[in-house]
C-alpha cells in the first residue's frame, strides 16, 4: 500500500536539492508532458510546449553527463511531433511503446488488444456523441475518455456510467484496464506495465551502465499515474510534482506548475555546468 510523505516546496529546499544535484557527475532526468512541462488544456490538442523549455530540454542533450527522457500516457506518434527533439528517450502510451538512442520497442501483448481498443473506441464514439464537451481519444494501443469540458453534472455521470458498461464486459475477462487521471479515463491494454515498471526496466536493461549504476534520477511529474513512480522511486532519486501541494503524492518536493518546472530546468542545467567548469581541466 502506498503511504504519502509530506512533500517540501521545492525552491525552499534548494540548496538541499543543489546538495544531491552536485554529488553526482551524472543526470538522468525523465519528466511527463501534460500538466509537467505544459500546462493541461481542456482539449489534448491544444497542448504545446514553449519555445523555452524546449530550447533548454535541447541544451540537455548536448551534454553527455545528462541522459533525457519523456514519459508519457500520449502516443509515441503524438509526444515526438509535440516535443520535436530527435534522439532522446521517448516512453509512450505508460511504456507500451517506447522508442530512442538503440531502442525501438512496442509491447506485443498491447498490440493483441488493438481490436478490442478499436471495438471499444467506436461504441463510445457512437454513445456519446451527443455529450458536449465530450473527447474520445484513439491513441493505437490505448483510448482516453476525456470530459475536462463536460460542464453539466449529469452528462458526466452519464459518461462514467456508459464506459463503466461498454467495459465491464472485458474488465471481467481480463481483456482490459480502466484506470483514471485528471478528468481522464483511460482505457488501456491488460499488460502489467506501467511508467513505475518501465523506469525500473529501463534502469536494469537499457540506460549505459555509468548511467545505471551511479546516476542521480530525477522524476517530474502531475498525474496519478505518476504517483507509483514516485513510490518506486523513494529514497532512489528526485521526485517532483507538479501541481497543488495539498494533493496525494509520494514525491519528496513539489513545485506550483509547468512555469515552475521550467525555472527548475533551467537551474538544473546552470547548476550542472557550474560544477563542471569548477572541476579542474
Amino acid at each position: 500500500m502506498t503511504s504519502t510523505v509530506m512533500m517540501k516546496y521545492l525552491f525552499e529546499n534548494i540548496q538541499t536539492v543543489d546538495a544531491l544535484l552536485n554529488a553526482r557527475e551524472k543526470t538522468i532526468l525523465l519528466t511527463d508532458f501534460d500538466g509537467t512541462l505544459t500546462p493541461i488544456r481542456k482539449h489534448p490538442d491544444l497542448a504545446a510546449l514553449s519555445e523555452e523549455i524546449r530550447q533548454t530540454l535541447i541544451k540537455f542533450t548536448q551534454d553527455k553527463a545528462i541522459f533525457l527522457g519523456i514519459i508519457t500516457g500520449r502516443s509515441l506518434k503524438q509526444i515526438k511531433k509535440l516535443v520535436n527533439i530527435p534522439e532522446i528517450l521517448y516512453v509512450a502510451n505508460h511504456g507500451v511503446e517506447i522508442e530512442g538512442p538503440g531502442i525501438h520497442y512496442v509491447s506485443k501483448d498491447a498490440r493483441k488488444a488493438r481490436y478490442i481498443l478499436w471495438h471499444i473506441y467506436m461504441r463510445l464514439l457512437k454513445s456519446l456523441r451527443h455529450i458536449k464537451g465530450i473527447y474520445v481519444e484513439d491513441k493505437g494501443l490505448s483510448i482516453s475518455l476525456h470530459y475536462r469540458a463536460v460542464k453539466k453534472k449529469g452528462d458526466i455521470e452519464f459518461v462514467t456510467s456508459t464506459l463503466r458498461a461498454i467495459t465491464k464486459p472485458f474488465l471481467d475477462r481480463k481483456m482490459l484496464s480502466l484506470s483514471t487521471g485528471k478528468m481522464v479515463y483511460e482505457i488501456r491494454p491488460p499488460v502489467e506495465w506501467n511508467k513505475a515498471s518501465t523506469i525500473q526496466w529501463l534502469l536494469a536493461h537499457y540506460f549505459p551502465q555509468e548511467f545505471s549504476k551511479d546516476a542521480l534520477l530525477i522524476y517530474l511529474g502531475d498525474d496519478k499515474a505518476d504517483i507509483e513512480v514516485f513510490d518506486s522511486l523513494r529514497g532512489k532519486g528526485l521526485t517532483i510534482f507538479v501541481g497543488n501541494p495539498l494533493d496525494t503524492s509520494t514525491a519528496e518536493y513539489y513545485v506550483h506548475s509547468p512555469e515552475e518546472v521550467k525555472v527548475f530546468l533551467e537551474h538544473l542545467y546552470e547548476q550542472k555546468h557550474e560544477v563542471h567548469n569548477e572541476c579542474p581541466q
